[in-house]
């Protein structure tokens, strides 16, 4: 490893000091959640900022190019910053499972000063990891083994949230998708096991959790035990959490027995993230969706009947390959007859090992894609800022996020960015910074993508 850094890095008591910086989705902040509270639970301190920390984590993301881009450039970082000081840098997650196999790429991470490199299936054995770390080892665990599922954690960015894995890998293979290659088929885990874990949460002071998986309504699909929504009813009636979310949700696994829950659980969020990727038929087939897009719109008015405040949001792929203008049209017609909440909006970039990377060509120009993309983006707009003009009046439960005093004020109230039921970020003021309840709230305006209200009594 010649002079990458200063001094060969040992785990000693005095270097016990850690940072995680995680990219991707909520399945990865799970993740680093967990292994923030394994770590403290073995004796290591978290540190705020990584020029401090004597091991730096960096959890990754591989689903879209962008993604990994970002991660190379935050390594360069890193190896400058390990021409100064030692530390022990470890990659981990979703890009460490996919170039942990190949000699060039894992040379090439050498290069940027990686210490160890972690996959997916080795996640919540870290601290093993440390402890028995050689630094004239390879330091490469990519390989499958039986998984398990750490406990969950409070949320590090707001303790009265927390992320509860329920499965893990992906059993449907969408052409243009590498996550069941790096997070494996897909495995639920025991309910018992779920409920114990979002008890225990709630007695720490937890409000909210969010049920995670790949494909989360199919959870159960894989053993003997019970589906997602006799789950859901577990979870309401035999913990004391306050709030369900969960995501994210196929719509080929959506049925009437999970709307009817989500309509008569109170605990159960009105929230839905229910991801389409096109409007198309034609891309859907190619894209091995396993829905027409008629089925998807009549699950859609049918939740809406049964639960007519429901914040409903998407992913939209497009330029996938083949995709005509045609096509893109009937993606923009969709839009307008869903009229989706928000939505996540991406070009295609293809992923290699995936089944279009092998055997579709990715033949849409990107000036097409870029322009396709931005006129999506602008009628998604558009929609959102009217449904939210829509909710003014409304009255919804909130919690508290984060405060920020008010300047000049002689009454000194407190503006409070909280989360609401129905996941909207909104804006209210409230006299003590420190109250961690749940609060009423009525909205009375919009200011960009977040809410404004004002507190009721009631």
């Amino acid at each position: 490893m010649g002079n990458r850094h200063k001094t060969e890095f040992s785990i000693a008591q005095s270097n016990r000091t850690f940072f995680i910086e995680t990219y991707g989705c909520q399945m990865n902040k799970a993740d680093s959640d967990s292994l923030a509270q394994m770590l403290r639970l073995n004796g290591y301190t978290e540190s705020q900022t990584p020029d401090k920390a004597d091991i730096v984590v960096i959890n990754t993301c591989s689903v879209r190019k962008t993604a990994e881009n970002r991660i190379w450039g935050r390594l360069g970082f890193y190896k400058e910053m390990k021409r100064s000081r030692s530390i022990l840098l470890i990659l981990m997650g979703c890009m460490a499972q996919r170039l942990g196999d190949g000699a060039a790429d894992f040379k090439r991470l050498r290069g940027y000063g990686v210490d160890m490199v972690v996959g997916t299936f080795f996640r919540d054995k870290v601290p093993f990891l440390l402890e028995h770390y050689d630094p004239k080892a390879d330091n490469i665990f990519v390989e499958k083994t039986d998984l398990t599922f750490p406990w969950s954690a409070p949320a590090l960015d707001n303790p009265l949230t927390s992320f509860v894995t329920i499965s893990h890998g992906c059993n449907n293979f969408c052409s243009y998708c590498i996550v069941p290659y790096l997070r494996g088929r897909e495995t639920s885990r025991p309910s018992d096991q779920i409920i114990e874990d979002i008890q225990r949460l709630a007695g720490q002071g937890v409000i909210q959790v969010t049920l995670l998986g790949q494909n989360v309504n199919s959870y159960g699909l894989d053993n003997n035990d019970i589906k997602f929504p006799q789950l859901l009813k577990r979870i309401c009636h035999e913990t004391d959490i306050q709030w369900i979310k969960y995501e994210s949700s196929h719509p080929k696994d959506f049925t009437e027995d999970l709307a009817e829950v989500i309509a008569s659980e109170d605990k159960v969020s009105n929230y839905l993230h229910l991801a389409v990727q096109s409007g198309s038929n034609h891309i859907l087939e190619k894209m091995n969706r396993k829905y027409r897009i008629e089925d998807y719109i009549a699950k859609v008015q049918h939740i809406r009947q049964l639960v007519p405040k429901l914040n409903l949001t998407t992913d939209v792929i497009v330029g996938f390959s083949g995709e005509t203008e045609s096509d893109f049209q009937d993606t923009l017609t969709l839009m307008r007859t869903v009229e989706f909440d928000d939505a996540y909006m991406y070009k295609y970039n293809v992923r290699e090992n995936t089944v279009s990377a092998k055997s579709m060509d990715d033949d849409v120009p990107e000036d097409v894609k870029l322009h396709r993309l931005q006129e999506l983006i602008d009628l998604q707009r558009q929609i959102s800022d009217e449904r939210r003009h829509r909710r003014i009046g409304d009255i919804t439960e909130v919690i508290p996020v984060s405060v920020s005093k008010k300047s000049g004020e002689a009454d000194k109230m407190n503006q409070i960015h909280g989360l609401t039921k129905e996941e909207l970020h909104v804006v209210y003021d409230a006299a003590d910074p420190n109250d961690k309840s749940v609060k009423k709230v009525k909205y009375t305006g919009v200011s960009g993508s977040t809410m404004l209200g004002e507190i009721i009594n009631s």
